[in-house]
Protein backbone atom coordinates (compact mmCIF):
# COMPACT_ATOMS: atom_id res chain seq x y z
CA UNK A 1 0.00 0.00 0.00
CA UNK A 2 1.53 3.04 -1.11
CA UNK A 3 0.96 6.09 2.09
CA UNK A 4 4.31 7.82 1.34
CA UNK A 5 5.33 10.32 -1.25
CA UNK A 6 8.45 12.03 -1.92
CA UNK A 7 8.20 15.69 -3.69
CA UNK A 8 11.24 16.51 -6.13
CA UNK A 9 11.75 19.07 -8.38
CA UNK A 10 13.97 21.19 -10.81
CA UNK A 11 16.29 23.70 -9.70
CA UNK A 12 13.62 27.32 -10.07
CA UNK A 13 16.35 28.69 -12.19
CA UNK A 14 16.33 25.77 -14.61
CA UNK A 15 12.41 26.73 -15.22
CA UNK A 16 12.08 29.77 -17.72
CA UNK A 17 10.32 31.68 -15.02
CA UNK A 18 13.26 31.46 -12.35
CA UNK A 19 12.23 32.59 -8.51
CA UNK A 20 9.10 34.92 -10.46
CA UNK A 21 6.03 33.07 -8.57
CA UNK A 22 3.99 35.61 -10.53
CA UNK A 23 4.42 34.76 -13.83
CA UNK A 24 1.50 33.17 -15.58
CA UNK A 25 3.72 29.45 -16.21
CA UNK A 26 4.66 29.44 -12.85
CA UNK A 27 1.22 29.88 -10.95
CA UNK A 28 -0.32 27.34 -13.68
CA UNK A 29 2.62 25.09 -12.37
CA UNK A 30 1.59 25.49 -8.83
CA UNK A 31 -1.97 24.93 -9.25
CA UNK A 32 -1.21 21.72 -11.40
CA UNK A 33 1.27 20.55 -8.66
CA UNK A 34 -1.65 21.56 -5.79
CA UNK A 35 -4.26 18.80 -8.09
CA UNK A 36 -1.41 15.93 -8.23
CA UNK A 37 -1.09 16.26 -4.02
CA UNK A 38 -4.56 16.60 -3.82
CA UNK A 39 -5.68 13.83 -6.15
CA UNK A 40 -2.49 11.96 -4.40
CA UNK A 41 -3.66 12.33 -0.96
CA UNK A 42 -7.13 11.20 -1.71
CA UNK A 43 -5.59 8.17 -3.11
CA UNK A 44 -4.24 7.18 -0.13
CA UNK A 45 -1.03 9.53 0.48
CA UNK A 46 -1.23 10.69 4.22
CA UNK A 47 2.50 11.65 4.40
CA UNK A 48 4.74 13.65 1.76
CA UNK A 49 8.24 14.30 2.19
CA UNK A 50 10.33 17.51 0.76
CA UNK A 51 13.88 18.41 0.74
CA UNK A 52 12.86 22.10 1.90
CA UNK A 53 14.70 23.10 -0.93
CA UNK A 54 13.56 26.74 -2.60
CA UNK A 55 11.41 26.14 -5.38
CA UNK A 56 9.21 22.62 -6.03
CA UNK A 57 10.20 21.52 -2.19
CA UNK A 58 8.66 24.78 -0.38
CA UNK A 59 5.54 25.25 -2.93
CA UNK A 60 4.43 21.50 -2.14
CA UNK A 61 4.92 22.31 1.45
CA UNK A 62 2.95 25.13 1.31
CA UNK A 63 0.28 23.25 -0.34
CA UNK A 64 0.48 19.98 1.97
CA UNK A 65 0.53 22.71 4.99
CA UNK A 66 -2.40 23.84 3.87
CA UNK A 67 -4.55 21.15 3.48
CA UNK A 68 -3.19 19.58 7.19
CA UNK A 69 -5.22 22.58 8.04
CA UNK A 70 -8.61 20.64 7.50
CA UNK A 71 -6.91 17.28 7.66
CA UNK A 72 -4.35 17.24 11.21
CA UNK A 73 -3.65 13.30 9.88
CA UNK A 74 -2.04 14.48 6.68
CA UNK A 75 1.39 14.64 7.56
CA UNK A 76 4.71 16.80 6.03
CA UNK A 77 7.71 15.32 7.05
CA UNK A 78 10.61 18.49 6.10
CA UNK A 79 14.30 16.71 5.62
CA UNK A 80 17.08 19.67 5.79
CA UNK A 81 20.36 19.01 4.01
CA UNK A 82 21.97 21.50 7.05
CA UNK A 83 20.77 23.67 9.26
CA UNK A 84 21.87 26.97 7.77
CA UNK A 85 20.00 26.17 4.60
CA UNK A 86 18.27 29.45 4.09
CA UNK A 87 21.13 31.84 5.49
CA UNK A 88 21.58 33.11 1.89
CA UNK A 89 17.89 33.46 0.62
CA UNK A 90 16.14 36.28 0.33
CA UNK A 91 14.53 37.60 3.24
CA UNK A 92 10.78 36.63 1.50
CA UNK A 93 12.20 33.44 0.63
CA UNK A 94 13.67 32.86 4.86
CA UNK A 95 10.20 33.64 6.06
CA UNK A 96 8.35 31.10 3.90
CA UNK A 97 10.94 28.67 4.52
CA UNK A 98 10.80 29.05 8.27
CA UNK A 99 7.26 29.32 8.68
CA UNK A 100 6.75 25.69 6.62
CA UNK A 101 9.31 24.30 9.29
CA UNK A 102 7.14 25.56 11.76
CA UNK A 103 4.03 24.11 10.60
CA UNK A 104 5.37 20.72 9.71
CA UNK A 105 4.94 17.09 11.16
CA UNK A 106 8.75 16.61 11.96
CA UNK A 107 11.62 18.18 10.84
CA UNK A 108 15.18 16.00 9.83
CA UNK A 109 18.47 17.06 8.96
CA UNK A 110 20.93 15.61 7.16
CA UNK A 111 24.11 17.28 8.47
CA UNK A 112 24.80 20.45 10.65
CA UNK A 113 26.81 22.35 8.90
CA UNK A 114 27.03 22.26 4.56
CA UNK A 115 28.37 19.15 3.17
CA UNK A 116 29.34 18.99 -0.38
CA UNK A 117 26.37 16.48 -1.48
CA UNK A 118 23.53 17.31 1.48
CA UNK A 119 20.82 18.13 -1.03
CA UNK A 120 21.35 14.73 -2.60
CA UNK A 121 21.61 13.33 0.94
CA UNK A 122 18.27 14.56 1.54
CA UNK A 123 17.16 13.79 -1.49
CA UNK A 124 17.68 10.04 -1.66
CA UNK A 125 16.29 9.80 2.06
CA UNK A 126 13.17 11.21 1.47
CA UNK A 127 12.98 8.96 -1.85
CA UNK A 128 13.96 6.21 -0.14
CA UNK A 129 11.62 6.65 2.89
CA UNK A 130 8.92 7.12 0.43
CA UNK A 131 6.63 4.56 -1.47
CA UNK A 132 6.67 6.67 -4.54
CA UNK A 133 7.92 10.04 -5.64
CA UNK A 134 6.48 13.01 -7.12
CA UNK A 135 8.79 15.06 -9.60
CA UNK A 136 8.19 18.71 -11.24
CA UNK A 137 10.81 18.11 -13.83
CA UNK A 138 11.29 18.31 -18.07
CA UNK A 139 13.08 15.34 -18.69
CA UNK A 140 14.30 16.33 -21.66
CA UNK A 141 16.62 18.56 -19.95
CA UNK A 142 18.51 16.38 -17.41
CA UNK A 143 21.14 17.36 -15.61
CA UNK A 144 24.05 16.34 -13.37
CA UNK A 145 22.14 18.53 -10.47
CA UNK A 146 21.14 16.54 -6.91
CA UNK A 147 17.86 16.43 -8.22
CA UNK A 148 18.25 15.02 -11.47
CA UNK A 149 20.59 12.36 -9.72
CA UNK A 150 18.20 11.71 -7.35
CA UNK A 151 15.48 11.17 -9.59
CA UNK A 152 17.44 8.91 -11.51
CA UNK A 153 17.72 6.87 -7.93
CA UNK A 154 13.93 6.72 -7.54
CA UNK A 155 13.56 5.40 -11.25
CA UNK A 156 16.17 3.00 -11.85
CA UNK A 157 18.28 1.74 -8.61
CA UNK A 158 14.51 1.71 -6.43
CA UNK A 159 12.25 1.20 -9.30
CA UNK A 160 10.19 3.58 -7.22
CA UNK A 161 6.54 4.47 -8.73
CA UNK A 162 6.95 8.05 -10.13
CA UNK A 163 4.42 10.88 -11.31
CA UNK A 164 6.20 13.69 -13.19
CA UNK A 165 5.04 16.63 -13.77
CA UNK A 166 6.30 18.74 -16.71
CA UNK A 167 6.65 22.54 -15.49
CA UNK A 168 5.44 23.79 -18.85
CA UNK A 169 3.26 21.07 -20.48
CA UNK A 170 1.70 20.25 -17.63
CA UNK A 171 1.41 16.62 -19.19
CA UNK A 172 2.15 13.56 -16.35
CA UNK A 173 4.62 10.96 -17.01
CA UNK A 174 3.69 7.81 -14.88
CA UNK A 175 6.74 5.41 -14.03
CA UNK A 176 7.24 2.66 -14.34
CA UNK A 177 4.03 1.59 -16.78
CA UNK A 178 5.33 4.82 -18.90
CA UNK A 179 1.78 5.49 -19.90
CA UNK A 180 0.86 10.10 -19.93
CA UNK A 181 -1.51 11.94 -18.99
CA UNK A 182 -2.46 15.35 -19.69
CA UNK A 183 -4.07 17.98 -18.01
CA UNK A 184 -7.65 18.33 -19.53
Amino acid sequence: MIHRCAVIGQYPLRFPWGFDEEDTQCRCMKLELAQRIMELHQCGITEFQVACDHGVGLYAAEIVNTLRENDQALRLICVLPHEGQATKWTPQLRDRYFAMLASCTDIDCISPYEQPDAQFSAYQQIVERSDMVLAVHDLSANADRAEDRALRYALEELKKPVLVLHPQKLTVQVFPQGSEKTNG
